[in-house]
């Protein structure tokens, strides 16, 4: 081979090599926090993370827990994570009455998940029959700060200022010694709370409250600098959201593992039987039949002025739209 035959190739190489190690080739960054500590219906993003539905869309993405809605929205909007996840209610309260930086990009649960969980002998089977319990709920509960409203829409007199606030790990536990009679959480994290109480020889119920109140429950929210400055990497991270919540519906046990591959001391039954419930939240509701992952903008509205009765503001006018992100 003539030397300048070699000289020409050795460019080429020389740029295939450098193009494979260039900045664009690499993957993007996503800084990720949930409301709660990882588990159920989380698993979707730990299954996104190795079944490719991040991974081909060059996106890296970091997992962090959280300690609440309110929490999350108020960290993600200071910049420690790029999108979080909390109710909707919640991240637009945020934009609207403490400025948080903050848009609600993509709905997970179509249906909202508050519930009451408490002993099956307290047989609750509305909310009129919170009346003369004791009651509590963790910190930064965005679930107790709506359940005034739901009393009221049905007809129930109890005073949920009264309720006792405790760290959301000893709940369960104030329960099932019988310190307090109910408490609130979420349709999928009762799902394993319940598998805990058996285990403990105990049987617990759930009453599911938010469907009731036909708003949404948790979304995914992102930072409104996210939105302006990495609005390539927004688009491709709906993608990949929408791949991994699809994938964790056709394979739940795919996601149990991923979660667990992460978690190895959480129990694979509980995750399941969470998963499930999230399933039902995300993909068994009207919303999902009629708009997918596409907002319904009257649903939005009826979320956003809920919200604003349970913080005792004006509702007139509202409609919230300004507080949800639409993408092009």
């Amino acid at each position: 081979m003539k030397p300048l035959a070699i000289l020409k190739m050795g460019f080429v190489a020389a740029a295939i090599t450098a193009s494979a190690a260039s900045p664009s080739s690499a993957a993007d960054s996503v800084k990720v926090m949930f409301d709660w500590i990882p588990g159920g219906w989380h698993a979707a993003w730990y299954a996104g993370k190795v079944n490719g539905c991040f991974g081909d869309r060059k996106l890296e993405v970091s997992l962090q827990r959280g300690s609440g809605g309110v929490d999350t929205v108020a960290k993600v909007a200071s910049g420690l994570a790029d999108v979080g996840m909390a109710d909707l209610g919640t991240v637009m309260i945020g934009a609207h009455k403490n400025k948080a930086g903050v848009k609600a990009i993509f709905p997970v649960y179509m249906d909202n998940p508050f519930g009451i969980l408490s002993l099956k002998t307290a047989k609750i089977a509305s909310l009129k029959d919170l009346e003369g319990l004791k009651l509590a709920a963790g910190p930064g509960d965005s679930n107790i700060q709506m359940l005034p409203y739901a009393l009221q829409l049905a007809g129930a007199d109890f005073k949920t200022e009264k309720a006792e606030r405790a760290d959301v790990s000893a709940l369960l536990g104030l329960l099932l010694r019988e310190k307090v009679e109910a408490f609130t959480t979420f349709l999928t994290t009762a799902q394993i709370l319940k598998a805990v109480s058996k285990s403990a020889g105990k049987e617990v119920a759930f009453y599911h409250y938010g469907r009731d109140l036909k708003i949404y429950g948790s979304v995914i929210f992102a930072t409104d600098t996210f939105l302006k400055e990495r609005p390539a990497v927004a688009k491709r991270l709906m993608a990949g959201m929408k791949c991994a919540y699809e994938a964790a519906r056709a394979n739940p046990d795919a996601a149990a593992d991923a979660l667990l591959a992460a978690f190895p001391s959480k129990k694979r039954g509980a995750e399941l039987a969470s998963i499930r419930g999230g399933i039902i939240l995300t993909f068994g509701a009207g919303t999902y039949k009629t708009h997918g992952f596409d907002w319904d903008m009257d649903k939005v509205a009826r979320t956003f002025q809920l919200a604003l009765t349970a913080q005792g503001e004006k509702v007139e006018g509202a409609a919230g739209a300004a507080y949800v992100h639409k993408f092009k």
